[in-house]
């Protein structure tokens, strides 16, 4: 709106080089990166420098639109004395979708700490129910034994969300 800025996004196979803080929300709601971008202290986060070579970077003016893809990392930095912009988080899936941040902590709960033999067998069950086609792992199944492997819309939703709480408050 006023004023221009200089976007710098960063793909999401970069986040090991972004040496990310905290799970714990910022302010802002999301984890961010440790460095400082603007005088990186190469000794303490060198693989910095890759995240560097695959960013890309973006100057806008007043009245320019910035699309970019969910996942990608960015830093913004004003360009001048007095900037005002808007930002709009556009996210497709529907409103019974969980955020999967939840799901990340409680996989470090239940998964990081496991033995590397399991952890590589949970990546297994990861990438059939969770990763690959959503409509495989029910194929074989009769419509009324699907359950959570169904198609996922606001009830079963729910009743997955009340499984896993009475799993948490075991």
């Amino acid at each position: 709106m006023v004023g221009r800025r200089r976007f710098t996004l960063f793909p999401p196979d970069q986040i090991p080089n972004l040496y990310p803080g905290p799970l714990e929300p910022t302010p802002g709601g999301q984890v961010v990166s440790m460095v400082d971008l603007r005088e990186p202290d190469f000794d303490r986060f060198p693989a910095f420098h890759e995240a560097l070579d695959a960013a890309q970077v973006s100057e806008l003016e007043p009245g320019d639109l910035l699309i970019y893809p969910a996942m990608w990392w960015h830093n913004v930095e004003a360009l001048d004395p007095f900037n005002v912009m808007i930002n709009y988080w556009w996210n497709a899936v529907p409103r019974f979708v969980d955020t999967p941040m939840i799901t990340l902590k409680h996989a470090l709960l239940s998964l990081r700490d496991r033995p590397e033999h399991e952890k590589a067998a949970w990546r297994e069950l990861f990438d059939y129910y969770v990763f690959g086609d959503p409509k495989q792992p029910a194929s074989h199944l009769p419509e009324h034994v699907q359950g959570a492997l169904g198609p996922i819309d606001d009830v079963r939703a729910r009743r997955i969300r009340a499984d896993v709480l009475s799993q948490l408050n075991r």
